[in-house]
């Protein structure tokens, strides 16, 4: 169902940002586990999360801002953010409760949740910065194309070029607190961390890039919304909205 008991239909924006929150929660936990690879003879290394989940939170960060605006994708990094925090604290706490004896997994619990404060704080410095280039090129790009691109045949330069500049400050953010700070990978891995997973992440985003298009025009049709501009790009900005819905100014 699409609609509920008054006739108007959900709000995908809403269930997007549920989809969003869960997967970058669950995404600071399987980064721990990273493995190595061989290709054209160099040896590479790559986390879990690169390769599970990071491709469809940047789907996602195409998509908010390309149809709901800068102002609707600030909240939801921000959502992001609150939610990583309070998820941190709560591993944190369930680590220093007190346990049964018969609960005999409290070293290796502790082991994999107690790394995953650093990963957030970690993951979150690269998610900020990452998240916020990534839609401030998205919304900046789309406000100059619009004028000679109005029916978007060249969305995908603006998806792929945010996707490219956001991925490399949020994985080199990430990997360096994670690296340098918390002790969580070794330092000799750290270019090869950084390299790989912002290739990787790169170009499996752009693999997407059909699925991304497709999705963005579902959501622009079934929301009726195709916001270009903002009152403010300051990140920091949250009471500020702003913009014009292009599906609007169509119809009149």
């Amino acid at each position: 169902m699409t609609e509920n008991s008054n006739n108007q239909k959900f709000n995908l924006f809403e269930i997007i940002t549920a989809i969003f929150v869960g997967i970058l929660i669950v995404s600071n936990i399987v980064s721990q586990k990273f493995f190595d690879f061989t290709f054209l003879g160099f040896t590479m290394s790559l986390d879990s999360g690169t390769l599970l989940l990071f491709p469809v939170l940047y789907i996602f960060g195409d998509v908010v801002p390309e149809v709901y605006g800068y102002h609707a994708s600030r909240r939801l990094i921000w959502y992001g953010f609150g939610a990583n925090v309070l998820a941190a604290f709560l591993f944190k706490l369930s680590i220093m409760l007190p346990h049964s004896e018969y609960f005999t997994y409290q070293d290796a619990f502790s082991l994999v949740l107690g790394n995953v404060t650093g990963l957030v704080l970690a993951s979150m410095g690269g998610y900020l910065v990452g998240s916020f280039i990534n839609s401030f090129i998205m919304a900046h790009m789309k406000t100059w194309m619009i004028r000679k691109d109005p029916s978007h045949k060249f969305l995908f330069v603006r998806t792929i070029a945010s996707t490219f500049a956001g991925e490399f400050f949020d994985t080199a953010i990430f990997v360096g607190i994670a690296t340098f700070l918390f002790k969580i990978f070794p330092p000799e891995i750290y270019i090869s961390l950084v390299l790989t997973q912002w290739l990787l992440k790169s170009l499996i985003e752009t693999s997407f890039t059909p699925v991304t298009l497709y999705i963005i025009r579902k959501v622009k049709k079934y929301e009726n919304m195709d916001i270009v501009g903002t009152d403010s790009y300051n990140p920091f900005a949250v009471n500020k909205s702003g913009g014009t819905n292009l599906k609007q100014n169509n119809k009149k």
